[in-house]
């Protein structure tokens, strides 16, 4: 009897171990139902849990990648210096018209007439200086009044370009009325996207002189097959501001004599429209007919 009652003999520890197998057993039993149901829910091998299959690799492709390093190949391969925009910057920038589309190469800069992009400028030369084609056809360029032969780049809608490229050192294939550089302006090629394609944009604001709004937008669809190909699109560009000019006149010994202050309230809308056609015959031949109708308000 004395034996039994010390808590540490064999029976009591005999019996505590007994207790505790017993409930590490019904812990045991409790559990397997909870485990064998998340076995069950979990979904097979290779499926989603709606029976779908499983997707292991996403691929997105797209022609941002290609149209850059088609444009980074074509420099490297030319005998001159030359710059060329891809065909997705053209369209990736709101851009409303070629100057300011091709503001954005390097050694480019624009005159603007009012605010708005006009003229193009390379390496700092006067914009009579370069030459212009459209497709590598020589285009004239005459200003209004014909006093200069700089070409008017806001006469060009940027939704009618693919791409641009400029080149900064001439070859005896180019105009050689260049001196400075030559200006190719590459239309949008319906051959390019098989099937149906339109792209567009539109944008509204307020203009910072005057507090006039300015409005734009430009829409270009496009069908082709194997062969045939048609494109159609147009551009219109409206803004109203308000203009302080100072100009000095005629000056003396003593300074300017004639001040004219002038305060041009403008509204100005530029409208463009385009179309063309191509037929592939064959894989080294390609007609093309073209046409560019611009007015400006």
């Amino acid at each position: 009897m004395s034996v039994d009652s010390k808590s540490g003999s064999p029976i009591r520890r005999l019996l505590t171990l007994s207790t505790m197998l017993a409930g590490l057993t019904s812990l045991a039993c409790l559990s397997s139902p909870a485990l064998a149901q998340v076995a069950a829910t979990s979904p097979q091998d290779g499926a989603s849990a709606d029976g779908a299959p499983k997707t292991d690799v996403i691929v997105i492709t797209g022609s941002i990648a290609s149209a850059q390093e088609a444009s980074i190949e074509e420099k490297r391969a030319a005998p001159n210096l030359m710059d060329v925009t891809a065909a997705d910057d053209v369209g990736r920038f709101p851009d409303q018209n070629t100057a300011a589309a091709l503001s954005r190469l390097p050694a480019v800069a624009v005159q603007r007439d009012q605010g708005q992009e006009r003229y193009v400028q390379v390496r700092g030369a006067p914009n009579r200086w370069i030459s212009v084609s459209i497709d590598g056809v020589p285009v004239i360029g005459v200003d209004e009044g014909g006093a200069t032969r700089a070409f008017r780049f806001d006469s060009v809608p940027a939704v009618l370009l693919s791409s641009a490229a400029i080149n900064k050192s001439l070859t005896a294939d180019l105009s050689a009325e260049a001196v400075v550089a030559n200006v190719d302006l590459r239309t949008y090629s319906p051959l390019q996207t098989e099937g149906f394609s339109v792209v567009g944009d539109v944008g509204y604001g307020e203009m910072d002189l005057g507090g006039g709004p300015q409005q734009q937008g430009s829409l270009r669809a496009s069908w082709a097959n194997e062969q045939f190909g048609f494109v159609i699109g147009g551009s219109h560009y409206r803004r109203e501001q308000v203009t302080d000019n100072r100009e000095v006149g005629a000056y003396d010994a003593l300074g300017p004599t004639e001040l004219d202050i002038r305060n041009y309230q403008l509204v100005r809308e530029n409208n463009g429209f385009f179309a063309g056609a191509e037929f592939l015959p064959m894989p080294d031949l390609k007609l093309t007919a073209k046409a560019i109708f611009t007015e400006f308000k």
